[in-house]
């Protein structure tokens, strides 16, 4: 077989063979220069872990003494030893407090780590910003993020930028960074995300609750259900906020956010504005077994007559084994039985979660007294 191109004819055996040389060619320099970064390396961990316990111990009589002199300290240091002085102080800001962080920070300040982490702001990825604003704050300087002028990007940007000025003391207020973290955003946070959500929502829930009723429509699906869930651990909290969105949210087409609306209600039984009969009625109506479980939880949270007579007449006629267990556990907690005879399967339930909740009793008292 003939291979022609470019005006040449070449027999096809001479073309794979010219095909798998260059490709052995290729494996091999791929070879040698994985075995190159490897050993280079393991040359740099060996010269890290060389260094390591001895600049940790100075790092740590520097922390500890009130006359240290960093600028000195850091002029001394090679550029392995300065790399692993910021690792130590990475570990260490985030384990110490008080004036040791301080010293510390004047460090990281010694270092240029807040003029290089301005650089990667302007000019960085992604990955490189969020380790900018992570140093940012570790080291307290808000201001050098308004110098940049920085602006997230996403929502994992948007958190770090928030966690920032939060732990800084740099918002004018909780709902600034409430609206920071949720105007015009749709995709959902991360873990860290949600737990700044949080902590920023707890100093002012109604802020919370006033900025989720303008934006909640817009949201994905995810995002939702994280900040249904915020608001269901704001506890009592809650007192004369707008929760019409939450209520609304009862209505969703999607079982896991009826679901997360419903636990967001138990700190809220007490308001006239989500206790009327039609409202009760629909939501111990509803069809996933999984929502009517968590709405049980909700009415025994709220635990006056009302709420527990709505969840006896509920638990009557469930035909979910996991619903009607969720719900005796519920009302057992709450130290409410019914008093009328009740159908077998309701009946067992109850036996199972009385007991349950008898050991679990014991179990804590046992506890405690070995702790004492």
């Amino acid at each position: 077989m003939i291979v022609s191109a470019f005006g040449y004819s070449v027999p096809f055996t001479v073309v794979l063979v010219a095909l798998a040389l260059l490709l052995g060619l290729a494996i091999t320099v791929m070879f040698w220069l994985t075995i190159g970064l490897s050993v280079y390396r393991s040359v740099q961990d060996t010269q890290r872990n060389r260094v390591r316990d001895e600049l940790q111990t100075e790092l740590l009589d520097g922390v500890f003494s009130s006359d240290t002199d960093w600028t000195q300290w850091v002029e001394g240091l090679s550029a392995t030893e300065r790399d692993v002085v910021e690792s130590l102080l990475d570990e260490y800001l985030r384990e110490l407090d008080g004036e040791n962080v301080a010293q510390l920070q004047d460090l990281g300040a010694i270092l240029g780590i807040p003029n290089r982490s301005k650089q990667w702001l302007k000019y960085g990825g992604e990955y490189k910003r969020l380790h900018a604003l992570t140093w940012l704050t570790l080291l307290g300087c808000p201001e050098q993020l308004e110098q940049t002028d920085f602006t997230p990007r996403t929502s994992r940007e948007r958190a770090a930028v928030v966690r920032l000025r939060y732990d800084c003391d740099d918002l004018n207020n909780p709902r600034e960074g409430l609206r920071l973290l949720l105007d015009n955003v749709s995709t959902q946070f991360t873990v860290f995300g949600q737990d700044t959500l949080y902590r920023v929502a707890l100093d002012d829930p109604s802020a919370l609750f006033e900025v989720s009723a303008v934006n909640y429509q817009t949201w994905s699906e995810p995002l939702l259900l994280q900040v249904l869930v915020v608001c269901q651990h704001l506890g009592n909290s809650v007192t004369t906020e707008n929760v019409s969105w939450v209520t609304s949210m009862l209505e969703h087409e999607n079982k896991a956010v009826r679901a997360a609306a419903a636990r967001a209600l138990r700190n809220v039984g007490w308001r006239s504005d989500i206790r009327d009969g039609p409202f009760l009625d629909r939501v111990i109506n509803d069809p996933s077994p999984m929502v009517r479980g968590a709405v049980s939880q909700m009415l025994a949270e709220w635990g006056d007559s009302q709420a527990l007579d709505a969840l006896r007449n509920q638990l009557e006629t469930e035909a979910n084994p996991r619903s009607r267990l969720i719900g005796t556990n519920a009302l057992v907690r709450s130290g409410e039985r019914f008093h009328v005879d009740i159908s077998q399967p309701l009946a067992t339930a109850m036996v199972w979660s009385t007991e349950h909740a008898e050991y679990d009793d014991i179990a804590r008292q046992r506890r405690q007294q070995v702790a004492d």
